[in-house]
């Protein structure tokens, strides 16, 4: 090994990915001790560290390093944001994936007699700029699904839980346990839209669309709902684009391409996308696309 000076082994470990660079971390001292490295790092910090400088201007500035990060986690949430949105978590024993597509989610039951949430939820965080993806609502009863953003949630698959909803006050203490100084001081915690609309006897539409937000507090603000002003009509196949402007602490939202409106405004910290089906009926696709230009 001795053989292959530093740059050389940069240089081929910058096409690996971050597990590998870790992997690759743990096999010898030479690649993962900071002791034998001038820089003060290992040689696979120092590879991610490359890499990160690499990245587009975009992709860094989505990518604000936080205090004590290092870059191999820095790096590790690089290629989540450059890869294509999927549900990484199904919380609930009703709910699974459509054909093993993981960006494609459905109600597994065929019971109607009561509610039973189950959740899907993205892993890529989002903590800085503008993101957006769409959300295509299909089958029947769409107004049973809700789409918005929640705070990140780690391993919340692994609980087991038989059914449900990041507004559910049954769960806040537990959710709470997951606020870090990432969050911000938004008491917006999640953000939803219920999209619904109901045809009139003369042909119309008429959109029936609700936000729900919850504080994930025991108070006035465990739950909020209100009918959304605008009276846009979403119905099953429509393409619901989510702008989250984490810098502007907005969400905005558009149907088939055309700006709809801001949604809720006042929102600060990290976000995930996610996705919440009530009933059998909906189910719910995710997709990462450009930022629209308005």
């Amino acid at each position: 090994m001795d053989s292959f000076n530093n740059d050389i082994v940069i240089r081929f470990a910058s096409y690996l990915s971050s597990r590998d660079l870790i992997n690759l971390s743990l096999t010898c001292r030479k690649f993962g001790s900071s002791q034998l490295n001038d820089t003060g790092s290992s040689l696979m910090e120092d590879t991610a560290h490359q890499i990160i400088c690499n990245a587009k201007g975009d992709e860094r500035d989505a990518l604000p390093r936080m205090a004590n990060q290092t870059y191999l986690e820095l790096y590790s949430e690089l290629e989540k944001l450059r890869a294509p949105r999927v549900f990484d978590q199904l919380i609930g024993d009703r709910i699974s994936y459509v054909d093993n597509d993981k960006s494609h989610t459905k109600y597994t039951k065929k019971e109607r007699n009561y509610l039973r949430p189950n959740t899907a939820i993205c892993n890529h965080v989002m903590r800085a700029r503008r993101h957006y993806a769409t959300f295509v609502i299909g089958g029947t009863d769409i107004h049973f699904a809700q789409i918005g953003i929640t705070r990140p949630l780690k391993n919340w698959d692994k609980k087991r839980l038989e059914c449900f909803d990041p507004k559910d006050r049954d769960h806040f203490d537990e959710l709470q346990q997951e606020r870090t100084d990432k969050w911000g001081d938004s008491t917006v915690q999640v953000c939803s839209l219920m999209a619904s609309s109901r045809r009139l006897p003369n042909g119309n539409v008429l959109g029936l669309n609700t936000v729900l937000t919850s504080s994930w507090q025991n108070d006035g603000g465990a739950l909020e709902q209100h009918r959304w002003d605008q009276e846009v009509a979403f119905e099953s196949g429509d393409k619901i684009g989510m702008l989250l402007d984490v810098d502007a602490g907005t969400l905005t939202v558009y149907k088939n391409g055309r700006r709809v409106g801001i949604m809720k405004d006042g929102l600060s910290g990290e976000y995930c996308w996610y996705g919440a089906i009530i009933t059998p009926g909906p189910d719910i696709h995710i997709e990462k696309q450009p930022i629209p230009i308005d």
